[in-house]
């Protein structure tokens, strides 16, 4: 039983003009570390940062969430720029993971519970989305591209193992059940909060 505490939603609900076209299909979820120390709050302040500099091509989510906040920032239905990967971006809704940054202000338990909240949430949007759970529904950003993101839950679950893809499935096997411990629990409830 987990809800996500607190729930803020960006003006992009509210207004009919969005960022980007709507995305043709859903085929799941990304799971992004965000390697910073700012919480889902403070991208408040820093995607409007990017939005008044012309700068969100740089890349953000749909979603950014930390222990006790969930920030919706742009409805799920529509592209995002969170992969560097049009395939990614048109196809996948981007959950980041707020305040991963390796040695950061969280220890790894403290990182461990915004990993379950994430897990909570991602169960929660394919079961709005009507999709199981599985490697092709449930997806890491280094799978699309050249990076080092999941980085944090890399590091606590893997340790210092390299990126094959052997070991992508590793990490992906662990979110899957993890995802799937909650899936079956979520209700109409649940789902009706999600942007």
């Amino acid at each position: 039983e987990m809800c996500i505490r607190d729930s803020i939603y960006s003006n992009y609900y509210e207004i009919e003009e969005k960022i980007t076209e709507r995305k043709k299909d859903i085929l799941g979820v990304v799971l992004h570390d965000d390697a910073e120390n700012y919480s889902a709050k403070n991208y408040i302040t820093w995607l409007n940062k990017r939005i008044e500099k012309n700068e969100l091509e740089k890349g953000w989510a749909s979603v950014y969430i930390d222990q006790d906040t969930c920030y919706w920032f742009h409805p799920t239905q529509y592209t995002e720029w969170h992969c560097g990967n049009i395939f990614a971006n048109t196809h996948y809704i981007g959950i980041e993971r707020c305040q991963s940054k390796i040695n950061g202000i969280l220890t790894d338990s403290a990182f461990m519970k915004v990993e379950e909240v994430s897990f909570w949430l991602a169960a929660a949007i394919l079961k709005k989305y009507q999709l199981p759970v599985n490697r092709e529904t449930v997806r890491i950003h280094k799978e699309f591209y050249d990076t080092e993101c999941p980085a944090r839950s890399w590091l606590i679950h893997l340790e210092q193992a390299s990126s094959t893809l052997e070991n992508m499935n590793r990490l992906k096997d662990y979110f899957i059940y993890k995802i799937k411990y909650y899936y079956d629990d979520i209700t109409k409830e649940d789902i009706m909060p999600l942007g």
